[in-house]
């Protein structure tokens, strides 16, 4: 009876192992990621200290599935554009910049920024309109 006790609680060990070895990864990992903020129904907190390259001088037109997890490109060096592939994970390109990660409230059609520019992350707020912008992009 007391192997039984120990075998079962054996996969919990290993998941909890899985995640993390530290209790505060852990807790961050196991986190809901559900959570919506009152300001904005489609986004998480997303805090980057420089803007990244500028990619393109249009938006692009996208539908969004409800309940869908998106990662929109922030370093401007996707080639996926305007979503992540992961590029800024490589070491050598020294990117500062992380994706913003959403979740959709609802099926949608919206315009996502290419120029990585906007003040209203991930979507178009017509920033590329912009003299700077369009001159950087040929």
């Amino acid at each position: 009876m007391a192997a039984l006790r120990t075998l079962s609680a054996l996969p919990t060990m290993i998941c909890t192992r899985a995640l993390s070895s530290s209790p505060v990864s852990c807790a961050k990992a196991v986190k809901d990621p559900g959570i919506v903020l009152k300001e904005r129904l489609w986004q998480k907190e997303f805090h980057q200290k420089t803007k990244g390259k500028i990619y393109d001088k249009k938006p692009f037109k996208m539908t969004l599935r409800q309940g869908k997890k998106y990662m929109w490109c922030a370093c401007g060096q996707s080639k996926t554009q305007p979503l992540c592939d992961g590029t800024h994970l490589m070491q050598q390109l020294k990117i500062s910049q992380k994706p913003l990660v959403f979740y959709a409230p609802e099926t949608k059609e919206v315009w996502l920024c290419n120029c990585k520019q906007t003040k209203n992350a991930p979507f178009c707020d017509g920033t590329h309109r912009n003299k700077e912008i369009q001159e950087a992009i040929k």
